[in-house]
């Protein structure tokens, strides 16, 4: 499984879990974490200069169009494994979903938490756990290496969102990462792990649809719950 597990999903999860709410539902094993909309006036000044380089949705029934400006070098890969949905507003949400989560990788791979996708497709809470989930493989001196995959995404009722935004859209969809692995950034050694339970990791996350001239969406809240069985193929 990927390395960042080892070093920040799962102890984001861990040390988030005594001071925020526990994720509820869902079976098998593991600590869970839950970040909420962001409060208005969350956005860091980077966030707020940082700006999208793809439109916020695919076409609907067109494969996924991700952010150029996330894209990964030859030896890391995620597969976003879905069909995308005619509706509009559904279609763009999960774009924003997937955008968000590749930029955590892309940030990775960068090692920098500064990486100006993490801010053009995150803001507030999501963003901030995404800045400490790349921070913590850099101060581990961790890469990736394998493939990545997403899968089984299913829309949820969403709440209320803060700051302006309208339109939340929670999705909650799996992530098998059997098959990602950490790697050293000095040396280039991968270390290859083998399946276990701990290899998925469910994400449940809040996008909204931004008050700006030009449609777009963010991600703004994440909840990570490890060891979701749930997620078995």
């Amino acid at each position: 499984m990927r390395g960042r597990c080892a070093v920040t999903v799962c102890a984001v999860a861990v040390v988030a879990a005594g001071a925020l709410a526990a994720c509820g539902g869902g079976s098998g094993s593991g600590d869970s974490a839950t970040i909420s909309p962001a409060a208005a006036g969350g956005t860091s000044a980077a966030a707020t200069t940082a700006s999208p380089t793809a439109a916020s949705g695919s076409q609907p029934g067109a494969p996924l169009k991700l952010d150029p400006a996330v894209a990964l070098p030859a030896d890391v890969k995620v597969v976003f494994d879905w069909t995308m949905p005619k509706d509009p507003a559904q279609n763009a949400a999960l774009t924003a979903a997937a955008n968000y989560l590749q930029s955590i990788d892309h940030a990775v791979v960068k090692q920098t938490a500064q990486d100006p996708p993490l801010f053009a497709h995150a803001s507030g809470d999501a963003l901030a756990y995404a800045r400490d989930f790349v921070q913590r493989n850099v101060d581990g001196k961790q890469t990736l290496s394998g493939t990545d995959r997403f899968y089984r995404p299913v829309f949820g009722n969403g709440s209320s969102a803060k700051g302006g935004s309208k339109s939340p859209v929670e999705i909650r969809l799996c992530d098998n990462q059997s098959k990602i692995y950490s790697k050293d950034v000095v040396g280039g050694k991968v270390h290859v792990t083998g399946e276990s339970d701990r290899s998925y990791v469910l994400f449940d996350i809040l996008v909204v649809e931004l008050p700006v001239a030009h449609p777009y969406w963010q991600a703004q809240g994440i909840t990570v719950k490890e060891g979701s069985l749930q997620c078995k193929d």
